[in-house]
């Protein structure tokens, strides 16, 4: 009979480094030409790594940066009436799955159907309503609920200023995926070429695999950010970011696997299996929390945060510094974009704004 398997270890690291202070991350490199990206493609999947786009990209080919938001900075204020005006020709409201963060610090997360016209009314709230944010209460503190529309497929009605962005980057979707994906959504049509007229035969050829929205309100303060915690994708990424700011860390394949078998093993994980799926879509504060710590670290916008790890987090941050030049990161604003290969495990979270009151928005498509 086999001995029990111990938890893996991380080999010892003489390197020092003062937990005081953020870790160095290689910034995403930025793609020259929306064209030629499609040509990264004839390397094998292996050789994939992040890739940054500016705006002139993909935002002039976006009806929803106009359409959505207030034609004024920030530019992240909702045009109310445009988006309700989109719904209301339906005799059923749609409904989508929110999640919902308890006031208080340390609660799980829970999710649960939100009407998309209720939803809408609470991102216009006023920001002392929703952030308890004020001259006379600067902490933030507040008895309401803070909602998160994540990871779910935009209602129907919005699909026309949101047409996928593969045709803009040198591809050619293959025509079954076409079908697949109007399918999906038939009741409104994708107001893009899907494919170009000229020379597609000669370009790579994709399926869209699924696309999803996330919309939350922005905030002022560190501590009401949106989180995604530590997961990889089985299918490359196109990360569009629709208003305000999101901060994306994204570590290679091998790495983040050996990050996350060594805290599943260590029982820091038990709403996930062995591969890194989060069983029932969420996981607890108290696991939420050691990807925040590891993953992150002292990156709240201060220069200098002590932080303090057990023996399990500081191998992983020990090692997080050693293979510092594989670990990429970057600010997605407004407009921008980024690629985020198949397999890559990242971390997403938006970025305070100085005022608060507006909306995070982003949108992304999966596809092979």
């Amino acid at each position: 009979m086999r001995p029990p398997r111990k938890p893996p270890t991380f080999p010892h690291l003489a390197r020092q480094f003062s937990t005081s202070k953020p870790l160095y991350r290689k910034p995403f490199p930025l793609h020259p030409s929306p064209s030629t990206f499609s040509k990264t493609f004839t390397n094998p999947t292996p050789h994939h790594t992040p890739t940054k786009f500016p705006s002139s990209f993909l935002q002039p080919h976006t009806p929803a940066f106009k359409n959505w938001f207030l034609q004024t900075p920030p530019y992240n204020r909702l045009n109310i009436p445009y988006l309700h005006s989109l719904s209301s020709s339906y005799s059923l409201d749609v409904h989508v799955p929110v999640e919902i963060t308890p006031p208080t610090p340390g609660s799980d997360v829970e999710i649960t159907s939100f009407s998309w016209n209720s939803f809408l009314d609470y991102l216009s709230l006023p920001t002392d309503e929703i952030d308890g944010y004020n001259d006379d209460n600067i902490s933030g503190d507040t008895t309401i609920p803070r909602l998160y529309l994540t990871q779910h497929q935009p209602p129907h009605f919005l699909l026309k200023d949101l047409p996928p962005p593969f045709t803009h980057l040198g591809f050619n979707i293959r025509s079954t995926s076409i079908r697949r994906y109007q399918q999906t959504q038939p009741s409104t049509p994708v107001n893009t070429p899907l494919n170009p007229t000229n020379n597609s035969s000669k370009l790579p050829e994709i399926d869209i695999y699924s696309s999803s929205i996330w919309l939350s309100r922005s905030s002022p303060l560190p501590s009401k950010q949106t989180h995604t915690p530590l997961h990889r994708d089985p299918s490359h990424n196109i990360f569009l970011q629709l208003s305000s700011s999101k901060k994306i860390i994204a570590i290679p394949p091998k790495l983040g696997s050996k990050i996350f078998t060594h805290l599943y093993r260590h029982s820091r994980l038990e709403s996930t299996d062995p591969r890194g799926r989060i069983r029932d879509g969420l996981l607890t504060w108290k696991e939420s929390n050691v990807f925040e710590r590891v993953v992150w670290g002292c990156d709240d916008g201060d220069e200098e945060v002590d932080m303090e790890y057990d023996e399990v987090e500081k191998e992983v941050v020990e090692l997080l510094e050693l293979c510092r030049d594989e670990v990429f990161e970057t600010v997605v604003e407004r407009g921008e974009a980024v690629f985020i290969p198949e397999g890559w495990w990242h971390s997403v979270k938006s970025v305070p704004d100085g005022e608060g009151g507006g909306v995070v928005g982003s949108m992304n498509w999966w596809f092979q």
